[in-house]
């Protein structure tokens, strides 16, 4: 027998005693637990390959670490964002990298997009202090703002497939100067949608994660198990190597970081018995580790300004008119082109989340045609009306005749910019109640000529103001 064989166990030549533990009655249970236990370690397995034996996987986790601690030191954090499973993996990352002193918040997109974006935090840049310092700067745009700037949040994007319809509709709504980290299943960074906004800025970062064969091939059903497995992995050697990264200055490894925000539970218990100083006396000792901690000052004592702001008088409301920045310019709204053939039909849902995303100045708005509009809310009904992103436009409107998602230019409601605000929304809310409902408003200079068309709103956003 080799010495690397494993000797096979005697069985008895009789019955086990009555003491001895009992068969399982379901083996085939316990046969399937075994190959999802399997399976799932086989996926780690390939994991650690791919970053033991890849170069630009190697590089990418390095630049993803850096660009975390970087963030914290300043003052900033790390954004973690991810939707269903995912996110649930995203939530448990927050919480590692929280409990490891590593400053994180966890951000749903959804809810982002409805005013929780302001959690993440743009650029702060200030000044370099000569010119012969510029003009010694490799003339990058990562490296310019790496070396003038202040760079304060960065953002975990977690995607198996790395175009989840929510991360993608988030995109165009993040600072361009935020640094973007996708955790995916693609393993280059071009062919992540994810990075389609961020990446040829230099601010996007891929992070592998693949799995070695798909989870319906492994166990019939696409639920996902090794997806996740591996994500929790990944994101937890993200944790361990930042904050080992990140405690070098402060005085403090990462174990006693970790000991210091966990006062209770057996954590707490163990650290107790092992404390790590003796207050002198019986007054609260208090360390600030953080860049960002502060001593509160009363408001008078850093600023001479106002405690109240000065505001302008707004004109009535039988005066105003849709201002200009509640439209968005038809010469900014891209027209969305198939990646297949020439056919409009042929277009997919990810063809059209992807020219969205990479067009931001458009607002989410999309041309079908010159003639065509999409509208933003309509693209997120095309979302929810099917998960398959592969999917075809012309499908979509076929399964669902009763929904619109098109709107020709013969439906769009041409008002002149001088109608009074009112007078629009009562003509929106009269259609309300007929088939042919106002989902589109344009502002023109003169109803009589089409090319005085100053640009475009949804119907919806005058009945929400």
């Amino acid at each position: 027998m080799s010495i690397f064989e494993e000797p096979q166990p005697s069985w008895p030549l009789t019955p086990p005693n009555s003491s001895d533990p009992p068969a399982p009655k379901d083996v085939s249970s316990v046969v399937t637990a075994i190959h999802v236990i399997s399976t799932e370690r086989a996926a780690l397995a390939h994991l650690e390959h791919i970053y033991q034996t890849d170069a630009r996987a190697q590089h990418d986790l390095a630049r993803a670490v850096d660009r975390i601690t970087q963030s914290v030191r300043e003052g900033g954090k790390l954004v973690v964002c991810g939707v269903g499973k995912s996110g649930k993996v995203g939530r448990k990352i927050e919480a590692t990298m929280n409990s490891l002193g590593v400053y994180s918040a966890f951000l749903h997109p959804t809810e982002a997009l409805h005013g929780d974006l302001g959690l993440v935090r743009p650029m702060r840049a200030f000044e370099s202090q000569s010119r012969r310092d510029r003009l010694a700067l490799n003339e990058t745009f990562e490296t310019m703002l790496l070396t003038w700037s202040i760079q304060n949040d960065t953002v975990l994007l977690i995607s198996f497939s790395g175009r989840s319809p929510e991360l993608l509709s988030l995109l165009p709504h993040l600072p361009a100067t935020v640094p973007v980290i996708a955790l995916t299943s693609h393993t280059h960074p071009a062919s992540c949608p994810l990075l389609s906004l961020h990446g040829p800025l230099g601010m996007g970062i891929l992070l592998p994660a693949p799995i070695h064969e798909d989870e319906e091939a492994s166990f019939g059903v696409r639920a996902p198990t090794s997806s996740t497995t591996v994500a929790l992995s990944l994101g937890d050697a993200l944790a361990i190597a930042t904050a080992r990264k990140l405690h070098t200055a402060t005085g403090k490894s990462p174990a006693e970081v970790f000991r210091g925000f966990h006062p209770g539970g057996a954590i707490g218990a163990a650290a107790a018995e092992t404390p790590l100083t003796t207050p002198s006396s019986g007054m609260s000792t208090r360390t600030f580790d953080f860049p960002m901690s502060s001593v509160s000052l009363p408001w008078e004592e850093i600023t001479n300004t106002p405690l109240i702001p000065p505001f302008t008088l707004q004109l009535p409301p039988e005066q105003r008119v849709i201002s200009r920045d509640m439209l968005v310019l038809l010469d900014q709204i891209p027209t969305v082109s198939p990646s297949s053939s020439q056919s409009p039909g042929d277009v997919r849902l990810l063809d059209i989340l992807l020219t969205a995303i990479q067009h931001p100045s458009a607002k989410s708005w999309v041309l079908l045609s010159p003639s065509e509009i999409i509208p933003p809310r309509r693209i997120r009904a095309l979302l929810s009306h099917s998960g398959d992103m592969d999917m075809r436009v012309s499908e979509v409107m076929a399964r669902n005749p009763g929904t619109p998602f098109v709107v020709p230019r013969s439906k769009w409601l041409l008002v002149p910019d001088t109608t009074p605000l009112a007078e629009i929304r009562h003509t929106v809310s009269e259609s309300r109640n007929r088939s042919d409902a106002v989902s589109v408003v344009a502002v023109v200079k003169d109803t009589a000529s089409p090319g005085s068309l100053l640009g475009v709103m949804e119907a919806e956003d005058l009945l929400d103001g």
